[in-house]
């Protein structure tokens, strides 16, 4: 069937109708004609992906991985680092109007955005012992695509790559370590290229970032995007205001580090022992907590000035939205990797204003986007 691309939506997917029906098509551009077939059917919409381009986008670009198609690692190589970003930007916004009824958005939304090339610093290989396999997985299936060099990942990373001894060895630790991918069998090794190491697993490296050096290790969260990730802590730093700050979802205490040396009162809350347990070292001055963030929330009841979020891509839970709201914060500063659940979440926050909006395109290549806001109390 042909189409043409209306608009774009989250995971840069493309928006169209057939005979009264949405269809959500993968690999195309805002303003495209384009030929397409249908892979999934709902009941209230139809996901398809582009088989030809009959009217190219000026934006279009041919991908600049030869994997591209095959690998499932990257699905939006189709336009600059410049134009990616833009159109994550027109996503957030959509959301935020669509989903989250907001009149107050900002009409000046910066984005940040880098280099495609060698931008990863973290990566999940996939291992298969018994055929000494190793690679990502392949788009929307369960084999492994073997690559001898991937062109967002760093040089280091890359090396692990070409070499495949080490990914090998890893693999055969993950698999005694019962670390597993369940779908198809194969070992995860996960990497962390720090300052001058690579972390296989729970061995502890450090990376420096806007002067902050952080203590990580390959199997919890931290940016794969150093380069880009100041401009995200500047913001987050910059918005912060009061002498009381709750960073909750905390992870390794990417944002409570920010407020080491300044006297003021942070609270790291994070569910993860293991994340905990290095934000201690990032922000040892913090009060740290391990606990579900709804939970410790219903006996913390203290003042605060500036709530920081970071929460998975589900968002906020009800009970976790309606506690941050009855502390009545003077500013939150809400930091998604799902501007549709963002949007959601912003939607019900009653009492509260839109003062700043920031998109950060950490994964270019990708659908994937990041965006913070700065939420004040009326």
């Amino acid at each position: 069937m042909a189409l043409r691309i209306e608009k774009m939506a989250s995971e840069a997917v493309g928006i169209a109708h057939e005979n009264g029906k949405t269809v959500l098509v993968r690999g195309a551009l805002p303003g495209e004609i384009v030929e397409c077939r249908a892979i999934e059917s709902k009941p209230a919409y139809t996901i398809a992906e582009v088989v030809g381009v009959i009217e190219p986008s000026p934006m279009r670009l041919e991908p600049r991985c030869p994997y591209y198609g095959s690998c499932g690692g990257c699905d939006f190589q189709i336009v600059s680092e410049k134009d990616s970003a833009a159109i994550k930007k027109d996503i957030l916004v959509d959301n935020l109007s669509r989903i989250g009824k907001r009149e107050d958005i900002p009409v000046d939304i910066p984005v940040h955005y880098g280099s495609f090339c060698s931008y990863r610093h973290r990566a999940r290989f996939h291992v298969d012992v018994s055929s000494l396999k190793t690679g990502f997985l392949g788009r929307r299936s369960s084999r492994i695509v073997e690559i001898e060099s991937c062109p967002v990942i760093s040089s280091k990373l890359n090396e692990l790559l070409s070499e495949r001894k080490t990914l090998l060895k890893a693999g055969r630790d993950a698999m005694f370590s019962n670390r597993v991918d369940r779908a198809t069998g194969y070992a995860e090794v996960s990497a962390f290229e720090g300052d001058d190491a690579i972390s296989l697993g729970n061995e502890e490296v450090s990376i420096t970032v806007g002067g902050i050096h952080y203590h990580v290790n390959a199997n919890v969260f931290f940016q794969s995007n150093p380069s880009l990730l100041p401009a995200l802590l500047d913001f987050v730093k910059d918005n912060a205001e009061g002498e009381s700050i709750m960073d909750l979802y905390s992870g390794v205490g990417t944002f409570s580090a920010l407020f080491e040396g300044s006297g003021k009162r942070v609270y790291a809350v994070e569910k993860s022992k293991g994340c905990l347990g290095l934000s201690k070292k990032n922000a040892p001055s913090a009060l740290s907590f391990t606990a579900d963030v709804a939970l410790w929330g219903r006996k913390s009841g203290r003042h605060v000035d500036t709530v920081i979020v970071d929460p998975p891509r589900t968002g906020l839970s009800p009970d976790a939205l309606s506690l941050i709201l009855s502390w009545k914060p003077e500013r939150i500063i809400y930091v998604s990797c799902n501007s549709s659940t963002l949007s959601r979440d912003v939607g019900k926050m009653e009492g509260y204003s839109i003062a700043k909006a920031a998109v950060f395109d950490f994964y270019p290549g990708t659908g994937h986007d990041e965006s913070a806001l700065v939420l004040d109390r009326t």
